[in-house]
Protein backbone atom coordinates (compact mmCIF):
# COMPACT_ATOMS: atom_id res chain seq x y z
CA UNK A 1 0.00 0.00 0.00
CA UNK A 2 3.49 2.65 0.38
CA UNK A 3 4.17 0.80 -2.96
CA UNK A 4 4.52 3.69 -5.20
CA UNK A 5 5.85 6.18 -2.68
CA UNK A 6 9.39 4.45 -1.95
CA UNK A 7 9.33 5.00 -5.84
CA UNK A 8 9.34 8.85 -5.17
CA UNK A 9 13.02 9.58 -4.68
CA UNK A 10 14.32 7.60 -7.62
CA UNK A 11 11.40 9.40 -9.40
CA UNK A 12 12.30 13.08 -8.29
CA UNK A 13 16.07 12.96 -8.96
CA UNK A 14 15.06 13.06 -12.49
CA UNK A 15 13.78 16.89 -11.86
CA UNK A 16 17.16 18.08 -9.95
CA UNK A 17 18.52 20.06 -11.99
CA UNK A 18 20.55 23.38 -12.00
CA UNK A 19 18.33 26.71 -10.18
CA UNK A 20 18.10 30.16 -9.98
CA UNK A 21 17.33 32.23 -7.52
CA UNK A 22 17.32 35.47 -9.48
CA UNK A 23 13.67 34.74 -11.31
CA UNK A 24 10.32 33.84 -9.87
CA UNK A 25 9.71 30.31 -11.40
CA UNK A 26 12.95 29.85 -12.94
CA UNK A 27 13.99 27.72 -9.52
CA UNK A 28 13.53 24.31 -11.46
CA UNK A 29 14.16 24.28 -15.69
CA UNK A 30 14.37 20.77 -16.82
CA UNK A 31 18.20 19.11 -17.68
CA UNK A 32 18.77 17.63 -21.11
CA UNK A 33 18.95 14.53 -19.96
CA UNK A 34 15.45 14.95 -18.13
CA UNK A 35 13.33 16.25 -21.28
CA UNK A 36 15.59 14.83 -24.40
CA UNK A 37 16.52 10.71 -23.04
CA UNK A 38 14.34 9.59 -20.04
CA UNK A 39 10.84 9.72 -21.51
CA UNK A 40 11.77 5.73 -24.11
CA UNK A 41 10.11 3.25 -22.07
CA UNK A 42 6.49 3.20 -19.53
CA UNK A 43 8.41 2.69 -16.34
CA UNK A 44 10.67 5.87 -17.30
CA UNK A 45 7.21 7.49 -17.72
CA UNK A 46 5.73 6.17 -14.74
CA UNK A 47 8.54 7.16 -12.77
CA UNK A 48 8.39 10.90 -14.01
CA UNK A 49 4.77 11.24 -13.03
CA UNK A 50 5.26 9.63 -9.64
CA UNK A 51 7.49 12.54 -8.95
CA UNK A 52 4.64 15.36 -10.28
CA UNK A 53 2.31 12.80 -7.07
CA UNK A 54 5.26 13.38 -4.74
CA UNK A 55 5.02 17.10 -4.63
CA UNK A 56 2.03 16.89 -2.62
CA UNK A 57 3.59 15.00 0.18
CA UNK A 58 6.13 16.32 2.81
CA UNK A 59 5.67 19.64 5.65
CA UNK A 60 4.84 22.43 2.45
CA UNK A 61 2.17 20.11 1.06
CA UNK A 62 -0.40 17.52 2.66
CA UNK A 63 2.23 16.26 5.31
CA UNK A 64 1.52 19.46 7.62
CA UNK A 65 0.60 22.52 5.71
CA UNK A 66 -1.93 22.33 3.38
CA UNK A 67 -3.62 19.19 5.49
CA UNK A 68 -3.87 21.39 8.79
CA UNK A 69 -2.15 24.61 9.22
CA UNK A 70 -4.55 26.01 6.35
CA UNK A 71 -7.89 24.67 7.44
CA UNK A 72 -8.17 26.34 11.09
CA UNK A 73 -9.23 28.89 12.72
CA UNK A 74 -12.80 27.64 12.18
CA UNK A 75 -15.99 27.39 13.29
CA UNK A 76 -14.88 23.68 14.46
CA UNK A 77 -11.09 23.88 15.43
CA UNK A 78 -8.26 26.30 16.21
CA UNK A 79 -4.67 25.97 16.68
CA UNK A 80 -3.82 25.61 20.54
CA UNK A 81 -1.87 29.21 22.11
CA UNK A 82 -3.03 32.57 21.72
CA UNK A 83 0.34 33.86 20.59
CA UNK A 84 0.37 35.07 17.07
CA UNK A 85 4.38 35.20 17.39
CA UNK A 86 5.52 31.95 15.95
CA UNK A 87 5.12 30.49 12.79
CA UNK A 88 1.85 28.30 12.91
CA UNK A 89 0.08 30.29 14.98
CA UNK A 90 0.39 33.67 13.21
CA UNK A 91 -1.41 31.21 10.17
CA UNK A 92 -4.05 29.94 11.79
CA UNK A 93 -5.10 33.32 13.86
CA UNK A 94 -5.33 35.71 11.05
CA UNK A 95 -2.22 37.80 11.66
CA UNK A 96 0.24 36.63 8.66
CA UNK A 97 2.90 38.79 7.46
CA UNK A 98 3.96 39.43 3.50
CA UNK A 99 6.93 37.66 4.32
CA UNK A 100 5.79 34.33 5.97
CA UNK A 101 7.96 30.93 5.02
CA UNK A 102 4.55 28.82 4.67
CA UNK A 103 3.36 30.59 2.08
CA UNK A 104 6.63 31.09 0.20
CA UNK A 105 7.27 26.69 0.96
CA UNK A 106 3.95 26.16 -0.29
CA UNK A 107 3.70 28.50 -3.46
CA UNK A 108 6.90 27.20 -4.79
CA UNK A 109 5.91 23.26 -4.06
CA UNK A 110 2.51 23.67 -5.80
CA UNK A 111 4.30 25.23 -8.79
CA UNK A 112 7.02 22.47 -8.74
CA UNK A 113 4.32 19.73 -9.04
CA UNK A 114 2.30 21.81 -11.88
CA UNK A 115 6.44 22.56 -13.70
CA UNK A 116 6.51 18.36 -13.60
CA UNK A 117 3.49 17.88 -14.19
CA UNK A 118 3.74 19.97 -17.41
CA UNK A 119 6.52 18.11 -18.36
CA UNK A 120 5.03 14.69 -18.20
CA UNK A 121 2.09 16.31 -20.81
CA UNK A 122 4.66 17.21 -23.24
CA UNK A 123 7.12 14.27 -23.51
CA UNK A 124 4.27 11.42 -22.87
CA UNK A 125 2.52 12.44 -26.29
CA UNK A 126 5.69 12.55 -28.19
CA UNK A 127 6.96 8.57 -27.04
CA UNK A 128 7.47 6.28 -29.66
CA UNK A 129 5.64 3.99 -28.02
CA UNK A 130 2.39 6.32 -27.22
CA UNK A 131 1.56 6.13 -31.21
CA UNK A 132 3.34 2.36 -32.08
CA UNK A 133 3.31 0.54 -28.69
CA UNK A 134 1.19 -2.56 -28.09
CA UNK A 135 -2.17 -1.91 -27.04
CA UNK A 136 -1.11 -2.45 -23.43
CA UNK A 137 1.72 0.24 -23.08
CA UNK A 138 -0.77 2.91 -24.94
CA UNK A 139 -3.22 2.09 -22.18
CA UNK A 140 -0.34 2.78 -19.21
CA UNK A 141 0.71 5.75 -21.08
CA UNK A 142 -2.73 7.13 -21.14
CA UNK A 143 -3.49 6.62 -17.37
CA UNK A 144 -0.02 8.41 -16.95
CA UNK A 145 -1.12 11.22 -18.94
CA UNK A 146 -4.58 11.55 -17.31
CA UNK A 147 -2.97 11.50 -14.07
CA UNK A 148 -0.87 14.40 -14.96
CA UNK A 149 -3.47 15.97 -15.98
CA UNK A 150 -5.45 16.03 -13.58
CA UNK A 151 -2.53 16.55 -10.95
CA UNK A 152 -2.20 20.09 -12.67
CA UNK A 153 -5.28 20.88 -12.14
CA UNK A 154 -5.13 19.88 -8.36
CA UNK A 155 -2.04 22.01 -7.83
CA UNK A 156 -3.83 25.28 -9.64
CA UNK A 157 -6.91 24.53 -7.44
CA UNK A 158 -4.66 24.64 -4.38
CA UNK A 159 -3.09 28.02 -5.38
CA UNK A 160 -6.14 29.59 -6.51
CA UNK A 161 -8.21 28.65 -3.30
CA UNK A 162 -4.67 29.80 -1.09
CA UNK A 163 -4.18 32.72 -2.97
CA UNK A 164 -6.37 33.82 -5.83
CA UNK A 165 -5.49 34.88 -9.15
CA UNK A 166 -1.89 33.31 -9.82
CA UNK A 167 0.47 33.11 -12.78
CA UNK A 168 -0.81 29.45 -15.14
CA UNK A 169 1.84 28.59 -17.14
CA UNK A 170 1.20 25.52 -19.38
CA UNK A 171 4.38 24.57 -20.12
CA UNK A 172 7.30 23.16 -18.24
CA UNK A 173 10.19 25.68 -17.65
CA UNK A 174 13.18 26.06 -19.78
CA UNK A 175 16.31 28.33 -18.91
CA UNK A 176 15.15 30.71 -22.07
CA UNK A 177 11.78 30.97 -21.05
CA UNK A 178 10.21 34.60 -19.62
CA UNK A 179 9.05 33.69 -16.04
CA UNK A 180 7.83 37.17 -14.97
CA UNK A 181 4.35 36.22 -15.34
CA UNK A 182 1.38 38.53 -14.11
CA UNK A 183 -1.59 36.84 -11.93
CA UNK A 184 -3.93 35.02 -14.49
CA UNK A 185 -7.70 35.67 -13.40
CA UNK A 186 -9.33 33.02 -11.13
CA UNK A 187 -11.74 31.93 -13.71
CA UNK A 188 -9.88 31.19 -16.74
CA UNK A 189 -7.42 29.39 -14.04
CA UNK A 190 -10.87 27.15 -13.72
CA UNK A 191 -11.83 26.66 -17.21
CA UNK A 192 -8.13 24.97 -17.95
CA UNK A 193 -8.83 22.92 -14.17
CA UNK A 194 -12.07 21.84 -15.35
CA UNK A 195 -10.56 20.99 -18.83
CA UNK A 196 -7.21 19.17 -16.99
CA UNK A 197 -9.79 17.19 -14.96
CA UNK A 198 -12.20 16.42 -17.48
CA UNK A 199 -10.06 14.83 -19.68
CA UNK A 200 -7.98 13.17 -17.35
CA UNK A 201 -11.39 11.61 -16.34
CA UNK A 202 -11.77 9.83 -19.83
CA UNK A 203 -8.01 8.35 -19.22
CA UNK A 204 -8.06 7.11 -16.04
CA UNK A 205 -10.00 3.71 -15.82
CA UNK A 206 -12.05 3.16 -13.00
CA UNK A 207 -10.14 0.11 -10.62
CA UNK A 208 -10.62 1.84 -7.66
CA UNK A 209 -11.82 -1.21 -5.60
CA UNK A 210 -8.74 -3.55 -6.81
CA UNK A 211 -6.54 -0.67 -6.27
CA UNK A 212 -3.65 -1.44 -4.41
CA UNK A 213 -1.93 1.90 -4.53
CA UNK A 214 -3.07 5.09 -3.41
CA UNK A 215 -2.84 6.86 -7.34
CA UNK A 216 -5.73 8.61 -8.80
CA UNK A 217 -8.93 6.45 -10.18
CA UNK A 218 -11.52 7.85 -12.28
CA UNK A 219 -14.37 7.69 -9.79
CA UNK A 220 -11.73 9.96 -7.55
CA UNK A 221 -10.82 12.36 -10.96
CA UNK A 222 -15.00 13.30 -10.82
CA UNK A 223 -15.18 13.32 -7.24
CA UNK A 224 -12.53 16.07 -7.01
CA UNK A 225 -13.83 18.35 -9.77
CA UNK A 226 -17.00 18.04 -8.36
CA UNK A 227 -15.04 20.15 -5.84
CA UNK A 228 -13.71 22.07 -7.92
CA UNK A 229 -17.15 22.83 -9.78
CA UNK A 230 -18.76 23.87 -6.63
CA UNK A 231 -15.72 25.92 -5.34
CA UNK A 232 -15.41 27.54 -9.07
CA UNK A 233 -19.41 28.39 -7.84
CA UNK A 234 -19.08 29.68 -4.66
CA UNK A 235 -17.31 32.85 -2.95
CA UNK A 236 -14.57 34.09 -3.37
CA UNK A 237 -12.45 36.63 -2.08
CA UNK A 238 -11.34 38.90 -5.55
CA UNK A 239 -8.92 41.61 -6.41
CA UNK A 240 -11.77 44.53 -5.88
CA UNK A 241 -11.28 43.74 -2.29
CA UNK A 242 -14.58 42.13 -2.22
CA UNK A 243 -16.56 38.11 -1.80
CA UNK A 244 -17.91 37.41 -5.24
CA UNK A 245 -19.92 34.85 -6.73
CA UNK A 246 -20.00 34.27 -9.91
CA UNK A 247 -23.46 35.24 -12.11
CA UNK A 248 -23.34 31.57 -13.68
CA UNK A 249 -22.69 30.00 -10.11
CA UNK A 250 -25.54 27.21 -11.49
CA UNK A 251 -23.79 26.12 -14.05
CA UNK A 252 -20.57 25.13 -11.98
CA UNK A 253 -23.14 23.21 -9.54
CA UNK A 254 -24.66 21.45 -12.42
CA UNK A 255 -21.00 20.02 -13.14
CA UNK A 256 -21.06 19.27 -9.45
CA UNK A 257 -24.33 17.41 -9.78
CA UNK A 258 -22.95 15.81 -12.70
CA UNK A 259 -20.11 14.45 -11.58
CA UNK A 260 -21.45 12.91 -7.91
CA UNK A 261 -23.71 11.53 -9.67
CA UNK A 262 -21.51 9.69 -12.04
CA UNK A 263 -19.70 8.55 -8.88
CA UNK A 264 -22.44 7.00 -7.33
CA UNK A 265 -23.94 5.54 -10.47
CA UNK A 266 -20.63 3.81 -10.96
CA UNK A 267 -20.97 1.34 -8.12
CA UNK A 268 -17.49 1.66 -8.14
CA UNK A 269 -17.90 3.52 -4.27
CA UNK A 270 -19.50 3.27 -1.16
CA UNK A 271 -19.58 3.74 2.30
CA UNK A 272 -18.21 1.58 4.97
CA UNK A 273 -21.05 0.80 7.44
CA UNK A 274 -18.65 1.94 10.58
CA UNK A 275 -17.91 5.11 10.45
CA UNK A 276 -15.06 4.20 13.32
CA UNK A 277 -13.61 1.34 10.99
CA UNK A 278 -12.65 4.23 8.56
CA UNK A 279 -10.12 5.81 10.77
CA UNK A 280 -8.38 2.71 12.50
CA UNK A 281 -7.82 1.38 9.02
CA UNK A 282 -6.19 4.26 7.90
CA UNK A 283 -4.34 3.90 11.05
CA UNK A 284 -2.92 0.70 10.65
CA UNK A 285 -2.52 1.25 6.75
CA UNK A 286 -5.39 -0.21 5.43
CA UNK A 287 -6.17 0.76 1.86
CA UNK A 288 -10.31 1.54 1.44
CA UNK A 289 -10.90 3.15 -1.88
CA UNK A 290 -14.42 2.16 -1.56
CA UNK A 291 -14.86 4.87 0.99
CA UNK A 292 -11.26 6.80 1.25
CA UNK A 293 -11.15 7.23 -3.02
CA UNK A 294 -8.22 9.83 -2.74
CA UNK A 295 -5.25 9.84 -0.39
CA UNK A 296 -1.88 11.32 -0.29
CA UNK A 297 1.13 8.49 0.25
CA UNK A 298 2.79 9.90 3.15
CA UNK A 299 6.38 7.85 3.83
CA UNK A 300 9.98 7.63 4.93
CA UNK A 301 11.73 4.71 5.52
CA UNK A 302 13.91 6.20 8.16
CA UNK A 303 10.82 8.52 10.29
CA UNK A 304 12.63 11.71 8.41
CA UNK A 305 10.56 14.63 7.35
CA UNK A 306 10.92 13.84 3.15
CA UNK A 307 7.78 12.61 1.48
CA UNK A 308 6.22 12.23 5.22
CA UNK A 309 4.09 14.17 7.32
CA UNK A 310 2.68 14.77 11.00
CA UNK A 311 -0.78 12.90 10.55
CA UNK A 312 -1.63 11.94 13.99
CA UNK A 313 0.66 13.27 15.94
CA UNK A 314 -0.24 17.06 15.52
CA UNK A 315 -3.49 16.61 14.56
CA UNK A 316 -4.08 14.18 17.57
CA UNK A 317 -4.64 13.61 21.26
CA UNK A 318 -1.64 14.53 23.48
CA UNK A 319 0.62 11.34 24.03
CA UNK A 320 3.55 11.67 26.44
CA UNK A 321 7.05 11.16 24.94
CA UNK A 322 8.18 7.48 25.97
CA UNK A 323 4.77 5.87 25.51
CA UNK A 324 4.52 2.90 23.83
CA UNK A 325 2.20 4.29 20.62
CA UNK A 326 4.30 7.75 19.94
CA UNK A 327 4.39 11.48 20.94
CA UNK A 328 1.61 13.60 19.54
CA UNK A 329 2.36 17.23 20.68
CA UNK A 330 -1.22 18.01 19.64
CA UNK A 331 -1.45 21.34 18.51
CA UNK A 332 -4.53 21.26 16.52
CA UNK A 333 -7.44 21.33 18.66
CA UNK A 334 -11.52 21.28 18.83
CA UNK A 335 -13.77 23.63 20.54
CA UNK A 336 -15.64 22.15 23.48
CA UNK A 337 -18.85 23.13 21.91
CA UNK A 338 -18.28 21.36 18.65
CA UNK A 339 -18.25 18.52 20.36
CA UNK A 340 -21.43 19.00 22.55
CA UNK A 341 -23.35 19.66 19.22
CA UNK A 342 -23.45 16.21 18.17
CA UNK A 343 -26.57 14.71 18.64
CA UNK A 344 -27.54 11.82 21.28
CA UNK A 345 -26.45 8.95 19.86
CA UNK A 346 -24.48 10.41 16.98
CA UNK A 347 -21.41 7.44 16.23
CA UNK A 348 -19.26 10.07 15.25
CA UNK A 349 -18.91 12.32 17.70
CA UNK A 350 -16.67 9.51 19.90
CA UNK A 351 -14.69 8.96 17.04
CA UNK A 352 -13.84 12.55 15.76
CA UNK A 353 -13.44 14.24 19.10
CA UNK A 354 -11.36 12.26 21.75
CA UNK A 355 -11.08 13.24 25.20
CA UNK A 356 -8.40 11.82 26.63
CA UNK A 357 -4.82 11.60 26.71
CA UNK A 358 -2.33 9.43 26.74
CA UNK A 359 0.35 9.14 29.30
CA UNK A 360 3.94 7.65 29.13
CA UNK A 361 2.70 4.32 29.64
CA UNK A 362 0.03 4.58 27.02
CA UNK A 363 -3.28 4.66 29.68
CA UNK A 364 -5.93 7.13 28.41
CA UNK A 365 -6.18 9.48 31.68
CA UNK A 366 -9.50 11.71 30.99
CA UNK A 367 -9.80 14.89 30.38
CA UNK A 368 -12.94 15.97 31.57
CA UNK A 369 -12.89 18.77 34.48
CA UNK A 370 -12.49 22.59 34.52
CA UNK A 371 -10.63 24.27 31.62
CA UNK A 372 -9.31 21.02 30.22
CA UNK A 373 -11.70 20.46 27.22
CA UNK A 374 -9.51 23.51 25.69
CA UNK A 375 -7.33 20.58 24.98
CA UNK A 376 -9.91 18.18 23.26
CA UNK A 377 -8.25 17.05 20.11
CA UNK A 378 -9.43 15.42 16.71
CA UNK A 379 -9.58 11.24 17.10
CA UNK A 380 -9.53 10.23 13.93
CA UNK A 381 -5.58 9.31 14.09
CA UNK A 382 -5.03 8.72 17.41
CA UNK A 383 -1.70 7.54 18.43
CA UNK A 384 -3.16 3.93 20.43
CA UNK A 385 -5.01 3.26 17.07
CA UNK A 386 -1.84 3.45 15.63
CA UNK A 387 -0.41 1.00 18.08
CA UNK A 388 2.96 0.80 15.78
CA UNK A 389 5.70 2.27 17.78
CA UNK A 390 7.01 5.41 15.86
CA UNK A 391 10.27 5.46 14.03
CA UNK A 392 10.28 9.49 14.81
CA UNK A 393 8.70 11.55 17.69
CA UNK A 394 6.57 13.30 15.31
CA UNK A 395 6.79 12.47 11.65
CA UNK A 396 4.61 9.66 10.64
CA UNK A 397 3.74 7.16 7.70
CA UNK A 398 -0.32 8.05 7.90
CA UNK A 399 -1.52 9.33 4.69
CA UNK A 400 -4.27 12.27 4.18
CA UNK A 401 -6.80 11.40 3.05
CA UNK A 402 -8.45 13.66 0.04
CA UNK A 403 -11.72 12.69 -1.02
CA UNK A 404 -14.07 10.40 0.90
CA UNK A 405 -17.36 8.91 -0.43
CA UNK A 406 -19.21 10.67 1.91
CA UNK A 407 -17.71 13.92 0.70
CA UNK A 408 -19.17 13.07 -2.70
CA UNK A 409 -22.44 12.03 -1.37
CA UNK A 410 -22.65 15.99 0.32
CA UNK A 411 -21.36 17.39 -2.27
CA UNK A 412 -24.75 15.69 -4.75
CA UNK A 413 -27.07 16.84 -1.83
CA UNK A 414 -25.77 20.40 -2.41
CA UNK A 415 -25.38 20.76 -5.71
CA UNK A 416 -29.52 19.37 -5.80
CA UNK A 417 -30.63 21.82 -3.32
CA UNK A 418 -28.93 24.73 -4.94
CA UNK A 419 -30.18 23.98 -8.84
CA UNK A 420 -33.56 23.19 -8.06
CA UNK A 421 -34.40 26.15 -5.42
CA UNK A 422 -35.06 23.43 -2.55
CA UNK A 423 -33.86 19.50 -1.96
CA UNK A 424 -35.56 16.92 -4.11
CA UNK A 425 -35.71 13.14 -3.66
CA UNK A 426 -31.52 12.79 -4.80
CA UNK A 427 -30.33 15.39 -2.29
CA UNK A 428 -32.64 13.68 1.00
CA UNK A 429 -30.97 10.35 -0.63
CA UNK A 430 -27.46 11.16 -0.66
CA UNK A 431 -27.55 13.48 2.90
CA UNK A 432 -29.73 10.61 4.33
CA UNK A 433 -27.15 7.50 3.47
CA UNK A 434 -24.43 9.51 5.51
CA UNK A 435 -27.07 10.06 8.60
CA UNK A 436 -28.10 6.79 8.37
CA UNK A 437 -24.29 5.39 9.01
CA UNK A 438 -23.44 8.42 11.82
CA UNK A 439 -26.11 6.53 13.40
CA UNK A 440 -25.48 2.96 12.67
CA UNK A 441 -28.31 2.52 10.61
CA UNK A 442 -29.15 0.71 7.72
CA UNK A 443 -27.73 2.84 4.89
CA UNK A 444 -30.34 2.14 2.37
CA UNK A 445 -33.11 1.72 4.15
CA UNK A 446 -35.63 5.09 5.05
CA UNK A 447 -35.47 5.68 9.06
CA UNK A 448 -37.43 8.37 10.19
CA UNK A 449 -35.46 8.47 13.32
CA UNK A 450 -32.44 9.71 11.84
CA UNK A 451 -33.46 11.27 7.90
CA UNK A 452 -33.69 14.43 7.25
CA UNK A 453 -37.79 15.50 7.99
CA UNK A 454 -39.53 16.01 4.38
CA UNK A 455 -40.68 19.64 3.19
CA UNK A 456 -37.94 21.39 3.97
CA UNK A 457 -36.71 24.82 1.96
CA UNK A 458 -33.67 25.83 0.35
CA UNK A 459 -32.29 27.60 3.15
CA UNK A 460 -33.27 25.18 5.58
CA UNK A 461 -31.48 22.58 4.02
CA UNK A 462 -28.56 24.14 3.22
CA UNK A 463 -27.81 25.18 7.02
CA UNK A 464 -28.35 21.48 7.64
CA UNK A 465 -26.09 20.13 4.81
CA UNK A 466 -23.46 23.11 6.40
CA UNK A 467 -23.48 21.15 9.60
CA UNK A 468 -23.61 17.83 8.07
CA UNK A 469 -20.10 18.33 6.59
CA UNK A 470 -18.91 19.69 9.68
CA UNK A 471 -19.98 16.23 11.61
CA UNK A 472 -18.76 14.19 9.17
CA UNK A 473 -16.22 15.84 7.66
CA UNK A 474 -14.32 17.25 10.52
CA UNK A 475 -10.87 18.01 10.59
CA UNK A 476 -9.80 16.38 7.15
CA UNK A 477 -8.94 19.60 5.68
CA UNK A 478 -11.75 21.46 4.41
CA UNK A 479 -13.84 23.20 6.61
CA UNK A 480 -11.93 26.91 6.34
CA UNK A 481 -12.54 26.51 2.81
CA UNK A 482 -16.19 25.45 2.62
CA UNK A 483 -16.85 28.17 5.18
CA UNK A 484 -14.64 30.58 1.93
CA UNK A 485 -17.22 29.37 -0.75
CA UNK A 486 -20.23 30.06 1.53
CA UNK A 487 -18.81 33.50 2.43
CA UNK A 488 -19.34 32.89 5.97
CA UNK A 489 -16.11 32.43 7.35
CA UNK A 490 -15.35 35.89 9.18
CA UNK A 491 -19.30 35.57 10.89
CA UNK A 492 -18.78 31.78 11.81
CA UNK A 493 -15.46 32.76 13.53
CA UNK A 494 -16.90 35.65 15.39
CA UNK A 495 -19.84 34.14 16.31
CA UNK A 496 -17.63 31.19 17.85
CA UNK A 497 -15.74 33.08 19.63
CA UNK A 498 -19.11 34.82 21.17
CA UNK A 499 -20.80 31.45 22.03
CA UNK A 500 -17.51 30.60 23.71
CA UNK A 501 -16.97 33.24 26.00
CA UNK A 502 -20.40 32.87 26.57
CA UNK A 503 -19.20 29.23 27.83
CA UNK A 504 -16.54 30.30 29.62
CA UNK A 505 -15.16 34.24 29.88
CA UNK A 506 -11.54 33.23 29.60
CA UNK A 507 -12.13 30.24 26.76
CA UNK A 508 -9.08 30.43 24.64
CA UNK A 509 -10.10 31.80 20.84
CA UNK A 510 -8.53 34.67 19.88
CA UNK A 511 -9.78 33.96 16.29
CA UNK A 512 -12.24 37.00 16.22
CA UNK A 513 -9.72 39.17 17.54
CA UNK A 514 -7.57 38.96 14.47
CA UNK A 515 -10.02 37.85 11.55
CA UNK A 516 -10.59 40.81 8.84
CA UNK A 517 -13.10 40.56 6.20
CA UNK A 518 -12.34 40.53 2.52
CA UNK A 519 -8.75 40.01 3.42
CA UNK A 520 -8.06 36.80 5.55
CA UNK A 521 -10.71 35.02 2.77
CA UNK A 522 -6.84 34.64 1.10
CA UNK A 523 -3.70 34.16 1.68
CA UNK A 524 -0.90 36.95 1.03
CA UNK A 525 1.35 36.46 -1.90
CA UNK A 526 4.76 35.82 -0.97
CA UNK A 527 6.86 38.93 -0.68
CA UNK A 528 9.88 37.58 -2.01
CA UNK A 529 8.43 36.17 -4.78
CA UNK A 530 6.64 39.80 -5.57
CA UNK A 531 10.27 41.57 -5.16
CA UNK A 532 11.49 38.94 -8.11
CA UNK A 533 8.51 39.80 -9.82
CA UNK A 534 7.27 42.36 -10.42
CA UNK A 535 4.38 41.83 -12.27
CA UNK A 536 2.97 40.01 -9.41
CA UNK A 537 0.31 42.03 -7.50
CA UNK A 538 -0.26 41.11 -4.03
CA UNK A 539 -3.56 40.92 -2.64
CA UNK A 540 -6.18 43.16 -1.10
CA UNK A 541 -5.89 44.76 2.43
CA UNK A 542 -1.97 43.01 3.05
Amino acid sequence: MKRYIKLMVVASAIFVMPTSCKKWLKEEPYSLYASETFFKTTDEADMAVLGVYQQMTGTFGYGFYMSMVFDIDSDIAQMQGAVISDGPRQVAHYSIPTSHSYMLETWRQMYRGINRANLVIEKVPQMDLFKNGTEAQKATLNKILGEAKFLRGQYYFDLVRLFGDVPMKLKSTEATDDVLLPRTERYEIYTQIIKDMTEAAALIPENSAKSKDERVSKGAVKGMLARVALFAGGWSLRQSGQMEQPSNYKEYYALAQKMSSEVMASGEHALNASYEQIFKNHCKFILEPKESMYEVALFNATGGTANSGVVGSWNAPIADLGNPYGRANSFYKTTALFQKSYKTGDLRRDVAVCTYKLDVTGAQVPQLTGRLDEGWAPGKWRRDWQNTGAKDPNNTDLNWTLLRYADVLLMRAEAENELNEGPNAAAYNAINQVRRRAYGKPLNTADATVDLPAGLNKQDFFERLKQERAWELCFEGMRRMDLIRWNILGTSIRATQVALKAYRSNYAYVAGDYFKDNKNELYPIPQIERDLNTNLSQNPNY
